[in-house]
């Protein structure tokens, strides 16, 4: 009996040994961090900023509003804008369901980061979030908009182009949303 339980032991130790060695030879361990991480966006992107005054700023017009946030109803029906001096929202007709309170908010001020309201709400056309360039504080000629992923903690690239001055980002939903340099 006696050697019997010390083969089943032996036996035991062996398989566990042998999954923990196969384990270790996967692309992906859980014992140690991976090598290849194929998770999409960027965990902390350098976002730019927007201009607060005049002075330092490449002779720019100064910005005079100093509101961050703002709260304005968007009709379902015709559509609408929300600016906040900085950024603007701009809905098409038909964007929204029902006439609905959208709220703007820049909570890292003056880093260009846009949290819009309400959280997740999904268009049925795309909206317009945009950022003019004369407003931004960096000679860059190229700009990203990036939207933040709450389910992997990454900032991700959504489309987006310069167009006539503006930087011009293209929504499906709410969420949190920055601009940065694109060079």
């Amino acid at each position: 009996m006696i050697g019997r339980n010390t083969t089943q032991k032996f036996l035991t130790t062996i398989t566990f040994l042998s999954v923990l060695a196969a384990m270790g030879c996967e692309a992906y361990s859980p014992v140690s961090p991976s090598q290849d991480d194929n998770t999409p966006g960027v965990e902390n992107p350098m976002f730019v900023r927007v201009l607060t005054t005049s002075e330092g700023s490449s002779d720019r017009d100064m910005i005079q509003s100093a509101e961050t946030s703002i709260s304005r109803v968007v009709s379902a029906e015709t559509g609408g804008t929300v600016t906040n001096g900085y950024v603007s929202l701009h809905f098409p007709p038909g964007a929204l369901d029902r006439d609905t309170e959208i709220t703007l908010e820049m909570p890292r001020f003056p880093e260009a980061v846009v949290k819009c309201g309400p959280h997740g709400i999904v268009f049925n056309k795309e909206v317009s979030l945009i950022l003019p360039i004369d407003k931004i504080d960096s000679d860059a000629a190229d700009f990203k908009v990036l939207w933040f992923n709450e389910e992997t903690g990454r900032w991700v690239g959504i489309d987006g182009s310069v167009v006539d001055g503006m930087v011009v980002g293209k929504l499906e939903h709410f969420s949190k949303f920055g601009y940065e340099s694109g060079g």
